[in-house]
C-alpha cells in the first residue's frame, strides 16, 4: 500500500472511531442566572439581603480625627480614629434577630494604635446578651457633663408597655471572674410628643451601695431642646460620675441646645456636683474627699456635608477638686460617617 492509502484509511479510522463517541461529547451547562444584591428597606436605609439568605446586613462606619486642648498641656493632642460597624438583622417567630459588632482603632500621632471592641451583641425578643453601653448610661448633649457608666458585658431584657413607655433590667458584670454577684440595673424610658424622661437605678454589691439618675429632654419648641440631669450615689459605685468607684454623692445640670437652621446648632449649659467620694478597697467603705466641684461648657455643631460634621466644644471645670485655678479644656472634632 503506498502513502496515499495508508493516510486515506487512517483518515476513515478516525472518522468512524469519532462517531462511535458522538454521543459522548462534553455539554457546558448553561451559566446560572446572577443574583443580584438587592435592597432591604425593613430596617431602615443602607441594609442589603445577604445573598441567598433573608438576612439584611450593613456596613457603616466613622473616620474621626480630633485636636484636644487643656490648659495643663504643652501642646495640642491629635488622635485619628476609625470604626467599623455590622449591623445584621433577620425575622424570627419572636421577632426581629438583631446582631450588632463594632470595632474602634485610634492613634494619637506615635507608632502604637490601640483596637478595642465597643459593642458586640445580639438581640431576640426583648432579650440582649453580649458588650454594650450599661444601661445605666445617659447624658446631657454637652461636653462638659457626666452621667456615669461606660461599656460592659451584660445580660439585658427590655418590654414595650405600650403608650411610648419601656422598661428594661439588666444584670452586668463589673470585672471578669471577680465574683458571682452581678450589678443589677433597671431603667424606665417614657417617650411622649413633649420630649423624652429616662429613669435609673442600679445596685452594686462591692460596696452594698446604690445608684439613681433622672435624663429629661423637652421640646422647649421647634428649635429649641432643653436637657436635665439629676444623680444620687450612697456610696461608691461601679457607676460613679467620674470613673467606677469615684464620684458624688448627688448632681445637676441643665443644657440647652437651639438649632439655627439644618447645618448649624449651638449650646450651653453647666453640672453641680456635691459631696465627692472614693471606695476603698482595703477597709470595704467609701471615702468621703470633702469636695464640691461645678463645670461649664459651650458646643457648636455644624454638618459641613452629608456624613461629614464638625464639633468646637469648650469647658471650665472649677471647684474644691481644683485647689488653685479651674481648668480650661476644649476640641475640635471632624466626624466623616459612611
Amino acid at each position: 500500500m503506498d502513502i496515499k492509502g495508508i493516510t486515506l484509511s487512517s483518515a476513515a479510522a478516525l472518522l468512524a472511531v469519532s462517531g462511535a463517541h458522538a454521543a459522548d461529547a462534553v455539554v457546558v451547562a448553561e451559566p446560572e442566572p446572577m443574583e443580584y444584591v438587592r435592597i432591604c428597606d425593613v430596617y431602615g436605609a443602607g441594609f442589603y439581603y445577604i445573598p441567598g439568605t433573608e438576612t439584611c446586613l450593613k456596613i457603616g462606619g466613622l473616620v474621626r480625627y480630633q485636636i484636644d486642648v487643656k490648659d495643663t498641656d504643652d501642646g495640642w493632642r491629635k488622635t485619628a480614629t476609625a470604626r467599623l460597624k455590622v449591623d445584621a438583622r433577620s425575622e424570627t417567630e419572636y421577632g426581629t434577630f438583631k446582631r450588632y459588632i463594632e470595632l474602634n482603632f485610634a492613634n494619637n500621632g506615635s507608632d502604637v494604635s490601640t483596637l478595642a471592641i465597643r459593642y458586640a451583641y445580639f438581640e431576640l425578643g426583648g432579650l440582649m446578651v453580649g458588650r454594650n453601653d450599661t444601661l445605666f448610661d445617659g447624658n446631657l448633649d454637652g461636653e462638659f457633663d457626666k452621667g456615669g457608666g461606660t461599656f460592659i458585658n451584660q445580660i439585658r431584657y427590655s418590654f414595650d408597655a405600650g403608650n411610648g413607655i419601656a422598661v428594661s433590667v439588666g444584670l452586668e458584670e463589673e470585672a471578669n471572674n471577680f465574683d458571682y454577684v452581678p450589678l443589677v440595673t433597671g431603667k424606665v424610658s417614657i417617650v411622649q410628643g413633649w420630649g423624652t424622661l429616662n429613669l435609673f437605678a442600679a445596685y452594686d454589691d462591692r460596696f452594698s451601695e446604690f445608684a439613681l439618675k433622672g435624663l429629661a429632654n423637652i421640646k422647649a419648641a421647634d428649635a429649641l431642646t432643653l436637657q436635665a440631669i439629676a444623680t444620687y450615689e450612697s456610696g461608691a459605685t461601679w457607676f460613679g460620675l467620674l470613673a467606677p468607684y469615684s464620684g458624688y454623692e448627688w448632681s445637676a445640670g441643665g443644657y440647652l441646645k437651639y438649632a439655627v437652621n439644618k447645618k448649624l446648632s449651638v449650646g450651653a449649659g453647666g453640672q453641680y456636683f456635691s459631696g465627692r467620694h472614693v471606695g476603698n478597697f482595703v477597709t470595704g467603705q467609701t471615702d468621703d474627699l470633702n469636695a464640691d466641684d461645678w463645670a461649664v461648657g459651650a458646643v457648636v455643631d455644624y454638618k459641613i456635608v452629608e456624613n461629614l460634621s464638625a464639633k468646637l466644644a469648650v469647658n471650665y471645670n472649677d471647684g474644691d477638686s481644683y485647689p488653685l485655678d479651674g481648668s480650661f479644656s476644649g476640641f475640635l472634632r471632624l466626624d466623616a460617617a459612611f
